[in-house]
């Protein structure tokens, strides 16, 4: 007796975007910033790269919205606001572009220059005691110009 099963394989293909750890893992999903008594927290630095499949195209990031944290343990405290970097931009929820010959000098399979993404507290200063925490949201989308095609005019993309 004769057994035949098939099955149809399928994939879709775009030209996605991916933020990945430099070695090209996930990113961690927490990043704990340590605080010094006295002064404030010190940043929470990750070297990340972009992987994209096509990098003839100029890369536009920015935040959702504008990253603080917050005490957990005591509401009514100040919340601390922070400060987003990657690589040399800093971010804001407005469309910061980043030029694809810059950032991609190499075979597509290897990804972007390291671009290390960084949260620091905006004005270091002392806290109140308690336990904080804060949501950073970053939104990549491929911008409408191609490489050297200056600040871009790709709509920001959303969530």
């Amino acid at each position: 007796m004769l057994f035949k099963k098939n099955i149809t394989v399928t994939a879709n293909v775009d030209a996605t975007l991916e933020l990945l750890s430099a070695d090209g893992s996930a990113l961690p999903t927490t990043m704990q910033m340590q605080y010094l008594p006295g002064v404030g927290l010190q940043p929470a630095v990750v070297s990340t790269k972009i992987f994209t499949n096509d990098k003839a195209k100029n890369v536009e990031v920015r935040l959702a919205s504008s990253p603080s944290l917050t005490n957990q343990t005591n509401p009514s405290a100040d919340a601390a606001p922070l400060t987003v970097k990657l690589g040399d931009e800093t971010l804001a929820t407005t469309v910061k572009t980043l030029q694809a010959n810059a950032i991609f000098p190499g075979d597509v399979k290897d990804g972007s220059i390291v671009l290390p993404l960084s949260i620091a507290q905006s004005t270091v200063k002392v806290l109140e005691t308690g336990s904080y925490q804060g949501l950073v949201s970053l939104v990549l989308t491929h911008s409408a110009a191609a490489t050297g095609g200056g600040e871009g005019g790709g709509e920001g993309g959303g969530d």
